[in-house]
């Protein structure tokens, strides 16, 4: 059964890691953004509303542990494999997170509980508010081995930035003086300050060098700049405006730009869990284009990221994949 669903995630990344993308901070007088690249085989998916006060338990199989823990944040999340395993988002404290395909070498079997590579950004948003809190929170749980391997770029509202990655088996954080320049795309951090010490040209280099020189128009506006100059496929281009908790998107198929407000929305985990199909044909805000999600909506999304990426399960085990969104609980 492990290994299955670790097939699963290997899976996924194994395909997706021909596909780069580019994340950055960029920090104004005015106002914290946060810009993501999503370079990847197709734009579908979903943008979701996910509840505080809400019980959950990882999804693993032996002989790992699971943990169990009660979401004290809400968040919008953008998840393609459906409910609870986002590639990023935003929580209600303002903290931000996005994955990027890199080499890693996650810890080995030992005592602590573990989530899955996407999972451990659910549980992020669910529990942190600042990157020290989410740094800590290698003490308590780790994530499970996979065939490739993840590393993440981090915000808190008050504009501190992290790199994670995941080095011999070990978490290993770039903050404070140690992040110089608070980009991150498919290469280790410290070869992409190599590159960019050297003057090279290439994504991390180039939205570094963007972000440096900010000219102080419209922030949202110019994260949107650096991304485009950055992009190769683009499926999705997102921007958070963490001062305002607005997240700004626009999709390879659709490049009208819509926008969420985070205020307009009740995190309360007795409301229904909402989303809105990024395949929608929209633009500007789309806080009343979100519905109730179902168990059709999360089982067909899910179902056609399986098929876009090839990924093949058997029955049993697609059919506990499929379904494990409903086994979160009000609290």
């Amino acid at each position: 059964m492990k290994k299955i669903v670790t097939l699963f995630l290997a899976t996924v990344i194994t395909i997706t890691s021909v596909r780069p993308c580019t994340t950055f901070v960029l920090k104004t007088r005015n106002g914290l953004y946060f810009g993501r690249n999503l370079d990847w085989v197709s734009d579908h998916g979903l943008v979701l509303v996910n509840q505080r006060n809400t019980a959950k338990t990882s999804f693993v199989f032996a002989p790992e542990q699971s943990i169990q823990w009660t979401s004290k944040y809400g968040s919008v999340s953008f998840n393609q494999f459906g409910k609870e395993f986002p590639f990023g988002g935003i929580n209600e404290k303002g903290l931000v997170i996005e994955i990027m395909i890199s080499e890693a070498e996650y810890a080995e079997y030992d005592d602590r509980p573990v989530v899955n590579e996407l999972q451990w950004v659910q549980y992020q948003l669910d529990n942190c508010s600042t990157i020290e809190e989410v740094i800590a929170t290698d003490s308590k749980l780790r994530i499970g081995q996979a065939h490739e391997g993840l590393h993440y770029l981090i915000c808190d509202a008050q504009g501190n930035t992290a790199v994670i990655e995941f080095i011999n088996g070990k978490m290993v954080s770039y903050k404070g003086d140690d992040l110089p320049v608070s980009v991150l795309e498919n290469e280790s951090y410290e070869k992409s300050m190599e590159g960019f010490k050297n003057d090279e040209k290439c994504r991390f280099t180039t939205a570094a060098d963007m972000v440096k020189k900010y000219n102080g128009s419209n922030g949202v506006e110019y994260s949107f700049e650096i991304l485009q100059e950055v992009a190769l496929s683009a499926e999705w281009s997102v921007v958070y405006d963490i001062t305002k908790k607005q997240i700004h998107f626009r999709t390879i198929t659709n490049e009208k730009i819509r926008i969420v407000d985070m205020a307009s929305f009740d995190f309360g985990c007795d409301s229904s869990s909402l989303s809105y199909n990024i395949a929608q044909d929209n633009k500007g805000n789309i806080n009343d284009k979100f519905v109730k999600l179902n168990s059709g909506k999360n089982t067909e999304i899910l179902k056609k990221a399986m098929e876009l990426n090839m990924v093949n399960l058997e029955e049993e085990q697609r059919n506990q994949l499929l379904g494990y969104f409903k086994e979160a609980r009000c609290n």
